[in-house]
């Protein structure tokens, strides 16, 4: 496992856009201006045709809206769709290579926020175009992936994404709103063992798949957990990724016999990428989690 580790103003037209408020409304033209996830106001004078992307999930958004010819260069971790993988490394997620991704000449760079704002600043200094996308809910993923079209005209094909997931997400959460919520605890990291707090993705998934999180009592999106508080609220389901563990693992750990999951035998792996990941492939993740918590409605 891995440690859990974003127009110049064309008449009175302005788009202006907040995580979890759907852009599809608004018409992006070449010569406006947009606001990121971080509230940052950038002039779009035509549309990108060299691109970079170093983060995972939204070098996954570029790739679905089509822009697979424009995209130059994403970061190490980046090796979803495959097309991905063969694409020239700009250095980590957390390291990007401001060097490397100067010599690119991009005409616009997409980032994520938080551990990365620090090479967003020093691009912006040598005048390269910066955009940052983030999101905790899978709402804020579909407005996402909609400013994103709108950002490189590929607004019908964001549309389309968008319009699909709201669909799969609503089928979902309508089949479980009135089921018996159990209590869901998710491994994110296991030395020391770490869970996903309300803020986190993760949580956003659990609650839509009809769950609770029993770390939501927390506001930081991940952070350490003790093993006595999880003996003590003693969770329905214990949930993991497949990086590194399997569902055996966790029912052969000392004291862990003594959890309702492993009683029960509620012990389930899901693929990180489409659980902590806020690209495309998130509907999987909630529709996989969903069927694991209700597998009755489905």
């Amino acid at each position: 496992m891995k440690k859990p580790i974003i127009l110049l103003l064309s008449l009175a037209l302005i788009l202006t856009f907040t995580p979890g408020c759907s852009s599809q409304q608004q018409q992006v033209q070449q010569g406006n201006t947009i606001k990121d996830s971080l509230g940052r106001e950038i002039a779009i004078e035509q549309y990108p045709e060299k691109i970079i992307s170093v983060a995972p999930a939204i070098t996954e958004i570029l790739f679905a809206l089509g822009l697979d010819k424009k995209i130059i260069g994403v970061s190490d971790y980046c090796d979803y769709p495959e097309q991905a993988k063969v694409k020239e490394k700009m250095g980590s997620f957390k390291t990007p290579n401001v060097e490397l991704i100067l010599s690119k000449q991009p005409d616009m760079v997409f980032m994520s926020a938080g551990v990365q704002e620090d090479v967003m600043r020093k691009l912006e200094e040598m005048n390269v175009k910066v955009v940052v996308l983030d999101a905790d809910t899978i709402e804020q993923v579909i407005a996402d992936i909609e400013l994103a079209g709108l950002i490189t005209g590929t607004d019908d094909k964001a549309l389309e994404i968008a319009s699909d997931m709201k669909a799969r997400m609503k089928a979902i959460t309508g089949k479980v709103k009135d089921l018996p919520k159990p209590k869901v605890f998710v491994e994110i990291w296991d030395d020391p063992l770490m869970s996903a707090g309300s803020a986190s993705f993760v949580n956003n998934i659990i609650e839509l798949a009809g769950g609770i999180n029993v770390a939501a009592d927390n506001s930081e999106r991940y952070y350490t957990f003790s093993s006595e508080k999880l003996l003590e609220l003693n969770p329905d389901f214990y949930i993991i990724n497949t990086h590194s563990h399997t569902p055996q693992d966790i029912k052969t750990r000392a004291g862990y016999d003594a959890l309702r999951a492993i009683q029960n035998n509620n012990v389930f792996a899901i693929e990180d990428n489409l659980i902590s990941r806020a690209g495309p492939r998130v509907i999987e993740g909630l529709e996989q989690m969903a069927k694991i918590l209700h597998p009755e409605a489905f």
